[in-house]
């Protein structure tokens, strides 16, 4: 998956904590809700109920009993016909009943009288009608004191708490996550020694991830150890292969003087030469890139087209031999700050992959503003071939009969290309031929 697409533990662990304030908000809206219906319905629908029933019960006993009558609650008792909108209502309403209660039946009514809500249950019995009529507001301050309150102060309590555990698991993740970023940014294609300052990490960490963070530092060490010694093996291997190279150029250079020699045994030389110079020149790029690290950009930009020619003008007789025909296309002049070997070596590869793979035909070298291409009519690869071409030792399965090599040409070209940052394509067909294209990081300044 790609870097843009993945999820953050951190961001993950934020849609959590949201996902959980949000669930708890809602629940307990829900709770103030239903402490609502219940203070102000039930619970008063109830009590109403039963005050209603104890004024019944003691006026059968005492017709004279007083009717409810507190802070809160206010008891109206009028006779039957005195309601229900017959004309002697009014004179309940002279007796102190609010007119908008006087077309009330027996039950239980949520009202306004005047501006002030009221919750109202009605009952009759023995010809009379028991009004009981309790203020709206000491409702609410119940349901807010003994219901919206506490349940806020609670959910208050669970918002902090939730808070405080999302701090805690940030501090608790920092260390992970920034270890996640520099071990994102190392760039394993830059020479040197893996650069990776964990000991500030370990400091902040708690034991898991401190031993964590030592596991990664171990591992980094054994990585670079063993960089190190694949780089110390090419670099001794490409030392102890240049004397018997150098043996064998000074042997042939015996045998080349000698003229008078039959035909056959001077095209044997001939190839023995070419393979000398293929060695000592793959010889030289391994002990290069062995030591990359010691690499200097020159001062000032180097012209590639010079290098080209150069490069087309050594190869021209292995481009005989096959009946190839070499082509300089020059659009613009193409300058680089990079040293003159190292193009030789990338542009010197390329040529002899092309000419190792085309008989007959042409290789055709086109340079352009900040790009070189490199193109032949040869075999060509197919789509799953070509996505192996760039990796050492490859050779198509087509071509290995009627050509020779080591596989390592496009691959040497490609690792160039990461340390110097240019970009490298190819594009090919069976039987049509391949095209591989440089281009650099920048022309010259």
């Amino acid at each position: 998956m790609s870097k843009g697409k993945r999820r953050g533990l951190s961001a993950r662990l934020g849609r959590i904590f949201a996902i959980q304030l949000l669930v708890i908000g809602l629940a307990t809206l829900i709770g103030v809700y239903i402490t609502q219906i219940i203070v102000e319905d039930l619970l008063t629908r109830q009590a109403l109920n039963g005050e209603s029933a104890h004024f019944w019960e003691l006026y059968e006993q005492d017709p004279t009993q007083p009717l409810p009558n507190t802070a809160n609650m206010t008891g109206y008792l009028v006779p039957l016909e005195n309601t229900g909108g017959s004309p002697l209502a009014q004179q309940a309403v002279k007796n102190g009943l609010p007119a908008e209660l006087v077309d009330f039946s027996a039950g239980y009514r949520d009202t306004h009288i005047g501006s002030q809500r009221v919750l109202v249950h009605v009952s009759d019995q023995a010809g009379k009608r028991l009004y009981l009529v309790f203020l709206g507001e000491q409702v609410s301050s119940l349901a807010f004191y003994f219901g919206t309150l506490p349940l806020s102060i609670v959910l208050l309590l669970m918002y902090v708490m939730l808070f405080i555990a999302h701090r805690w698991s940030q501090q608790a993740l920092s260390p992970i996550v920034t270890l996640a970023k520099r071990l994102e940014g190392v760039n394993f294609g830059r020479s040197g020694r893996i650069d990776l300052d964990l000991d500030s990490l370990s400091e902040n960490a708690n034991d898991e991830v401190a031993a964590m963070i030592e596991a990664v530092d171990q591992f980094t060490g054994r990585l670079d150890a063993a960089i190190e010694r694949e780089r110390v093996f090419t670099r001794d291997a490409g030392h102890e292969l240049r004397t018997p190279v150098a043996v064998f150029k000074g042997s042939l250079d015996l045998l080349e003087q000698h003229k008078e020699r039959p035909e056959f045994e001077r095209a044997a030389l001939q190839r023995m030469r070419r393979t000398v110079r293929d060695m000592e020149a793959l010889l030289e790029t391994l002990l290069l890139l062995a030591r990359e690290e010691e690499v200097a950009l020159p001062a000032e930009p180097i012209l590639v087209n010079t290098l080209i020619a150069g490069q087309m003008e050594l190869l021209s007789s292995i481009s005989e031999e096959s009946d190839n025909q070499l082509v300089l296309v020059e659009h613009a002049e193409l300058n680089v700050r990079v040293p003159a070997k190292i193009i030789e070596i990338a542009l010197g590869n390329l040529l002899r992959n092309a000419l190792a793979y085309t008989r007959n035909g042409t290789i055709t070298v086109t340079i352009r503003a900040n790009a070189v291409q490199v193109e032949d009519s040869g075999i060509g690869m197919s789509e799953r071939e070509l996505a192996s071409a760039f990796e050492p030792f490859y050779r198509a399965e087509s071509s290995r009969e009627s050509t020779k090599g080591h596989g390592l040409g496009l691959s040497i070209v490609r690792r160039l290309a990461r340390q110097f940052g240019w970009q490298i394509s190819a594009v090919s067909r069976p039987a049509e031929g391949t095209s591989v294209e440089i281009q650099f990081e920048s022309a010259a300044d």
